[in-house]
């Protein structure tokens, strides 16, 4: 058996088709074949959310406030925010949304997981809006990881490719595009895939660098809580 887990989605489609399919994945491997998780779905029309990022935080975190707290309404046994940029939001609201329903935070878990592997030093990939805002960085550079972040051409491409990423169309062009930006930046412990779509172009194969992949340790996360040991 396993308890219920929420996932807050709708940013993008495809990312949220991604948690959804690696918490299956997950689930089989925990628990066995035919086995699935248990998942409450809560997407929403993201429009303004998405024209809002860095223009209008107030109004981001407040229509953030209003979907998550629809989400804790339905008494999911814990949330995965599925999207990087909109833990920015949690972290504004989370005093005020007053809910014990634990939340698997991408950044810390990123944190957790860097000072588990001994990495000091990481190149953070993310979409342009999360890596000028300082939000993802700052968070992890209060652990003491050190961050580095691509230059504005670097940021302007990353942000492109993300929306071509969007729409599922991936190619050789893009793959090969991160595959020589994260060999630039090769003296760094890791590379961090701030955005949900990325795993999409960076993977083993293509990347120099060991990659610390949110998305996945927070399914991972909400797995190990979601499985219930057998009584005894």
């Amino acid at each position: 058996m396993m308890k219920t887990i929420g996932l807050l989605g709708g940013v993008s489609w495809l990312s949220t088709m991604n948690y959804y399919e690696i918490l299956h994945k997950l689930a089989e491997q925990k628990l066995g074949k035919s086995h699935t998780p248990k998942i409450l779905l809560k997407s929403f029309d993201s429009y303004e959310v998405r024209h809002g990022f860095g223009k209008n935080d107030d109004q981001v975190a407040s229509l953030f406030q209003q979907e998550f707290l629809e989400l804790t309404n339905l008494k999911p046994d814990c949330i995965l925010i599925c999207c990087n940029t909109l833990h920015k939001y949690y972290d504004m609201v989370k005093d005020s949304v007053c809910s014990d329903i634990p939340v698997f935070h991408a950044v810390e878990l990123v944190a957790i997981e860097m000072k588990k592997q001994l990495y000091k030093t990481a190149l953070l990939l993310a979409t342009k809006n999360t890596l000028e805002d300082g939000f993802f960085a700052n968070k992890l550079e209060k652990h003491g990881i050190k961050v580095t972040i691509p230059n504005q051409e670097e940021r302007l491409e990353l942000n492109k490719i993300k929306n071509e990423l969007m729409q599922n169309i991936v190619t050789k062009k893009s793959k090969s595009y991160f595959s020589d930006l994260i060999t630039n930046y090769n003296t760094l412990d890791a590379v961090i895939l701030g955005c949900s779509v990325f795993p999409l172009v960076v993977n083993k194969e293509t990347s120099l660098l060991p990659i610390i992949n949110p998305m996945h340790l927070q399914a991972i996360a909400a797995t190990e809580f979601a499985v219930e040991k057998p009584s005894t």
